[in-house]
């Protein structure tokens, strides 16, 4: 059975989603942390929960209101023939056109068949699973035998549990349950005639205990059947199905290493469910090595038979899955929506080679496209002083730099985030009209991404150049010079033309001297990476202090800057 349509109302982060699924079985939640990403895995798995106990809380409730009841609804497809008789329900079926993403309440021979699982929790906190239909909206039980078919399963951080015969699990399912309650109660007999037959030895103490406990008891008049004795007790040592699990000779397969034990637990889902199943993957990357989540993501292309939903906030996994795969999740407010990376009009903004060269960026919630890497060390300086003003971080408002590697690249990134629902601010260089143009800015602005470029067509270093006051001016000629190997003295020379004392700190200050340097900079690459861009900005800083300085283009757009990634 597999997964058609997800509806959610006031589960914990979750105050409404609803998301039709086109026809595939991998399904990767990516986007900033507290998006929700793992909460639709739970709702899921709750949808399904494989035993009668489930276990609830106010805390489940979207911001802990009561009043509004939790509402999981799963619609699935490729049901078992079971699931469509009329003694069960088939009376509750309905249709699914994957071709237009739309469930209709009646069967269709043109459709899919279809049934809608509802989870129902109301303030009692007691869970409620019915088969829906709007035809009968009173619905039937969805028994705890039939949520187990389903099999639907998480691999989460903690999964020991999931490497027993516990019920619901995977390894549960591939054995006949009768038969391992039978062979425990058989080993918990056995366990003890044991100890019995040994009793001389073990438990000569206790049983010493023990009858001082009889001759109490006969002194307070308390009957006394037989004689007392220390034995075992069945029913406190609680020998169940969970009791018996996986080992390597010994060793509990639990004391596996993290990694490990989610692999296996994949393998196992995947080897023993004959009728299919849907797998939970829940950080996907959680305690893997590079190489084992490639083989991993293999593994689970691979399978024909699940329907898999990962979260990640990994890199590495984005760049191993296709953009078809790759679903990205926006929580405002509660309501959450999830955006297919693969959606129709982003083909010819070529989505998956920018998730392949910008990963990072598409694990955050704003975007600032770079135009190089300079931009993005000399955004990483700026954002430390801002914090050491106090201010909160570009990370605290889930920002991520993201270097475009040209001008050239930087419209085209910057839409492509902006139609996947990011909020995207674009910082560029105004020298090369023929790479990023003003109307290649106004087409961004009128999508709504703001664009920051300097005044006067200048590059970020000649900008700079020509707003520094002097002593900073002379400060970044310094760096770039004694620390980073530069020949500064001669490059700026040789486009001065004119002499200039070895000694930088006894050049005079001049507009044309000003201009000089920012095209020697640019030219030379002083400041051409990102270590270097945050090592030049750290040295400037200073600056920032200046009240003349702050009037400042190059001032002015960082503090433009800021103040949407603050606000937006």
């Amino acid at each position: 059975m597999k997964i058609r349509k997800i509806k959610i109302k006031n589960f914990r982060g979750v105050k409404e989603l609803e998301w039709n699924l086109p026809t595939a079985d991998i399904f990767c939640l990516i986007g900033k942390g507290d998006s929700s990403k793992s909460t639709i895995l739970e709702a899921i798995r709750y949808a399904f929960f494989p035993q009668w106990n489930l276990t609830l809380s106010d805390s489940d409730f979207y911001q802990c209101k009561v009043a509004d009841s939790i509402v999981i609804e799963v619609t699935i497809g490729e049901l078992l023939e079971d699931f469509c008789s009329l003694n069960k329900y088939g009376n509750y079926l309905r249709g699914w056109d994957a071709a237009a993403l739309k469930l209709t309440d009646e069967p269709d021979d043109h459709l899919e068949s279809v049934l809608t699982v509802r989870l129902m929790v109301e303030r009692d906190l007691e869970p409620k699973w019915l088969v829906v239909c709007d035809r009968l909206p009173e619905g039937v039980q969805f028994k705890q035998g039939d949520r187990n078919k389903v099999s639907v399963g998480l691999i989460g951080t903690y999964s020991e549990k999931q490497l027993s015969w516990a019920n619901g699990t995977a390894l549960a399912k591939l054995t006949e349950a009768q038969s391992l309650n039978e062979l425990l109660a058989n080993a918990s007999r056995t366990v003890r005639s044991s100890l019995d037959a040994d009793r001389p030895v073990s438990l000569k103490n206790f049983d010493a205990a023990a009858e001082k406990s009889q001759e109490i008891a006969k002194l307070l008049g308390v009957p006394v059947l037989d004689a007392y004795k220390a034995h075992l007790d069945l029913s406190s040592i609680n020998l169940k199905v969970g009791g018996l699990a996986l080992h390597d000779g010994d060793i509990p397969l639990r004391q596996l290493g993290l990694g490990s034990r989610r692999m296996l637990l994949c393998g196992i889902q995947k080897m023993g469910l004959e009728e299919g199943h849907v797998t939970l993957f829940d950080e996907v990357e959680f305690g893997l090595e590079p190489h084992r989540i490639t083989r991993l993501i293999k593994h689970v292309r691979e399978d024909r038979r699940g329907q898999y939903f990962l979260t990640t906030h990994s890199p590495v996994v984005l760049r191993e899955l296709t953009v078809k795969e790759l679903h990205v999740v926006h929580n405002k407010g509660g309501v959450v929506q999830i955006i297919s990376a693969a959606s129709d009009g982003l083909e010819q903004l070529e989505v998956q080679g920018k998730i392949r060269s910008s990963a990072e960026a598409f694990l955050a919630k704003k975007v600032v496209v770079c135009e190089g890497a300079t931009e993005v060390g000399f955004l990483r300086g700026f954002d430390d002083h801002q914090v050491g003003k106090g201010k909160d971080s570009f990370s605290l408002h889930s920002v991520a730099l993201l270097d475009a590697k040209g001008a050239s690249k930087v419209k085209d990134l910057a839409k492509a985030f902006k139609s996947l629902c990011y909020d995207v601010s674009v910082l560029a260089d105004a020298d090369a009209d023929d790479q990023f143009s003003t109307a290649d800015a106004a087409e961004l602005v009128k999508l709504g991404v703001p664009v920051h470029v300097w005044s006067d067509t200048l590059s970020l270093e000649e900008r700079a150049f020509q707003d520094l006051p002097w002593d900073s001016v002379l400060v970044s000629l310094k760096l770039a010079q004694d620390e980073l190997g530069f020949p500064v003295h001669d490059q700026v020379r040789s486009r001065l033309q004119e002499a200039l004392d070895q000694d930088i700190e006894k050049w005079p200050e001049s507009a044309k001297l000003r201009t000089v340097i920012g095209v020697a900079a640019k030219k030379g690459g002083w400041f051409k990476d990102i270590t270097r861009g945050d090592q030049w900005f750290k040295t400037v800083s200073p600056a920032f202090k200046d009240a003349e300085f702050l009037k400042k283009n190059l001032a002015l757009k960082l503090e433009a800057l800021w103040a949407w990634a603050e606000h937006v």
